[in-house]
């Protein structure tokens, strides 16, 4: 006689049993480092989380990222019904003010005309800037806690050669900041060395003061940044901006201003070159301790 098994039912749950709200209540549960494990290994790209509800303008990104193994930023954007246009011209909104090249709309459904939307983003522009879509289900067994599942449904063909592109290029990225470390610490000075992560670094100076540095492959370019986070960060850029003169002469060099961000950037900067990266590990050398020595009492002070 055949054995019988006890079977559970598997029953597709409405989200918003658990999560009232998709902004204030889903997104901070993704948010949080071990579901956000779910998304990257969906879209096959390690993400990490840099804000939540970032402000940009009349809008919010639901969160953004970077892509650990580029530092690119990545802006995702939550919807628990349809996809409908509102949200679109959202996430396009907030990449573009937050200068991101990968934006990632989950929903419960992406709709047919949205699908062929982000195939024609995907097809007809910049190289450099992917659209993926995602969709992702509930689920429970029985009395089981629930369950998401996050599926990507569409993407660019772009996509799955820059994802292999970014595995081949792990070892390169990882050698040169271990290099550019150990450099930090035999010099000492007044920042700390920190733990690279793939293509940048972030050294936490203050609660909501970080100096970022990082490279960018395909631009050539490496930089420095000045990130300033919490509900008043872009107000704080504000102030410090009332100085930009002053503060510029102080850096010998003129910078990048934005609403969350102060950026630096040197050009000709390429991490395939390994003869170059002393003169390049020099300048972030440089570059990271005078940051320091005009941002942070300033910032104190805020």
């Amino acid at each position: 006689m055949a054995k019988e098994y006890q079977l559970g039912r598997l029953e597709k749950v409405d989200p918003r049993e658990v999560w009232a709200n998709e902004a204030r209540d889903f997104t901070l549960w993704l948010a949080r480092e071990d579901n956000i494990a779910l998304l990257s290994e969906a879209i096959g790209m390690e993400l990490e989380v840099e804000d939540t509800e970032k402000s940009v303008g009349s809008f919010s990104a639901d969160i953004l990222c970077r892509e650990s193994k580029t530092g690119h930023r990545v802006c995702v954007e939550i919807q628990f019904e349809e996809t409908d246009d509102k949200h679109l011209g959202k996430i396009i909104t907030c990449a573009a003010k937050l200068d991101a090249v990968t934006l990632i709309w989950i929903s419960s459904k992406i709709r047919e005309e949205h699908q062929a939307t982000l195939n024609w983003f995907n097809d007809k522009t910049f190289k450099d800037i992917n659209f993926l879509g995602l969709e992702v289900e509930f689920y429970r067994v029985d009395d089981s806690p629930i369950a998401p599942k996050i599926a990507l449904v569409l993407q660019s063909k772009r996509w799955v050669k820059k994802t292999r592109e970014v595995l081949d290029l792990d070892e390169i990225r990882r050698e040169y900041w271990t290099l550019f470390c150990d450099l930090v610490e035999q010099r000492g000075g007044l920042v700390e060395p920190a733990e690279p992560s793939n293509n940048w670094i972030r050294h936490s100076i203050l609660t909501h003061y970080k100096l970022d540095m990082g490279n960018d492959s395909k631009r050539e370019t490496i930089h420095i940044n000045v990130v300033i986070t919490g509900s008043d960060s872009k107000e704080k850029i504000k102030k410090l901006e009332q100085e930009k003169s002053v503060i510029e002469r102080e850096i010998n060099e003129p910078l990048d201003w934005r609403n969350w961000t102060i950026y630096l950037r040197r050009y000709n900067s390429d991490i395939y070159d390994k003869n170059s990266w002393a003169e390049q590990h020099d300048w972030l050398y440089e570059k990271l301790q005078l940051f320091h020595k005009v941002f942070t009492k300033r910032i104190q002070n805020l």
